[in-house]
């Protein structure tokens, strides 16, 4: 249901001048119909969701063929929204995303493969706190028109890896208070400027 709610959005937000597009154009991240988020185990049982509200992105895609290449993003740390000032204050610490020092997280990608009914796996290198690491994302095309296409990606990143380490035992319980492993949740519409 909400892959449909987003690909009606996607349909009615500001369509891109139809003269423009070729085949294979460049393509922006529509950021009104856009959402680049995580979700993370918290105190072993609870999940927090969050997003980035400042984010850019582009990428080249041919309607032809449905090719995607070059794909790159770039986000603003400082717009982490998980509804809650002071978690948010929290996570542009020095404790997880250091703000301050790394103002961005970007990813680029270095193969994208079509594998059938319009899904994709999409290899990249995703930079946090100034530390690259290869990721993967299991991504879908959700619908395209002249000017505008839509895709939906997922996959899964160990934060530890990009130095990201703070954390805290539970007393009640074995573990700890969040999990390494960070789920991303990407759905994206995308246009072909006019200019």
């Amino acid at each position: 249901m909400l892959k449909k709610v987003i690909a009606l959005c996607f349909f009615v937000g500001l369509v891109g001048s139809a003269s423009l597009v070729t085949a294979s154009s460049r393509y922006e991240i529509d950021s009104v119909h856009s959402t680049v988020g995580f979700a993370v185990k918290h105190m072993l049982f609870s999940t927090v969701r969050g997003k980035f509200n400042d984010v850019r992105a582009n990428l080249e895609f041919d309607t032809n063929t449905n090719t995607i290449n070059n794909l790159q993003a770039e986000i603003l740390v400082a717009s982490v929204d998980t509804d809650n000032e002071d978690r948010d204050a929290h996570l542009r610490s020095n404790d997880f995303f250091d703000a301050n020092n790394h103002p961005k997280m970007t990813f680029k990608s270095t193969a994208v493969e079509e594998l059938s009914d319009n899904k994709y796996r999409v290899e990249g290198l995703l930079t946090i706190r100034n530390i690259s690491q290869p990721i993967t994302l299991e991504g879908q095309l959700l619908g395209s028109m002249p000017g505008r296409v839509a895709f939906q990606a997922e996959g899964q990143i160990n934060r530890q890896d990009f130095d990201v380490k703070w954390n805290k035992p539970i007393q009640q319980a074995a573990g700890m208070m969040v999990s390494d492993e960070v789920d991303l949740l990407i759905e994206v519409a995308m246009y072909v400027p006019k200019n």
